[in-house]
């Protein structure tokens, strides 16, 4: 490779390189794995790209190293399942003068998958604490829980943990959301067994209204804030 040429525009996960591909028609920029096989692999561009008589493409490929992007290396999908047309370009530039460059993925379902390829993150102590308050506040007083300032590598577990510690005490189906990083839960069988607490708590707010009073301040009880309980 000529120093001034360039590879596959790859970024690395966890030590593995993974090619920036594009699919045919789409926008969204995805992630290629290399083949488990050499044999069934594809190049990242292919070879007739860089023909003499594609000057449209040959010309724009002249900041790249021939042999190491038609090498057939790459999983013919991409992490989310699609078949891929071709890399993007990179340092070398774009691929084709209607290309366009690009340093990292924007599929939401490739940057979901890459997780597997990282070590799983060491449940902080006060995990198990946390998902049992959130159980307890669903399952003995409102069927929902909110809780808030939970860190981006916790954020899964915590909400796998709930999830099962529901279903185990009542055996209703429960959902759990991240929401600009609050994590909602609900399961909708329990709430409907507490409505009337809702609906009298409701009723004391128009009550209030209408008598031209403040309305009662409700506690919220359904609110979990994860900084409350270090316990480090």
């Amino acid at each position: 490779m000529s120093s001034n040429q360039h590879g596959p525009n790859v970024i690395e996960i966890n030590g593995m390189a993974m090619l920036l591909t594009t699919t045919s028609g789409g926008v969204a920029i995805h992630l290629t794995a290399p083949a488990p096989e050499p044999s069934s692999g594809r190049e990242a561009v292919l070879d007739f790209y860089f023909a003499s008589d594609r000057y449209d493409r040959a010309d724009a490929l002249a900041g790249y190293d021939r042999a190491a992007l038609t090498e057939p290396r790459w999983s013919p999908t991409t992490l989310c399942g699609r078949v891929w047309a071709i890399m993007v370009g990179g340092d070398g530039g774009a691929i084709g003068r209607s290309g366009e460059v690009a340093f990292a993925p924007t599929c939401r379902r490739c940057l979901t998958l890459i997780d597997r390829h990282f070590p799983k993150p060491t449940p902080d102590s006060r995990l198990a604490l946390v998902a049992q308050i959130a159980a307890d506040t669903v399952v003995e007083q409102r069927g929902f829980a909110e809780i808030h300032h939970v860190p981006g590598d916790q954020q899964d577990e915590l909400r796998r943990t709930i999830r099962a510690l529901i279903r185990q005490r009542t055996s209703h189906p429960v959902r759990t959301h991240l929401i600009k990083e609050v994590i909602y839960v609900e399961c909708p069988a329990i709430h409907d067994q507490h409505a009337e607490q809702g609906m009298r708590e409701a009723a004391e707010v128009m009550g209030a209204i209408l008598s031209g009073e403040p309305p009662p301040r409700l506690k919220r009880d359904w609110v979990i804030s994860w900084a409350t309980w270090d316990i480090a």
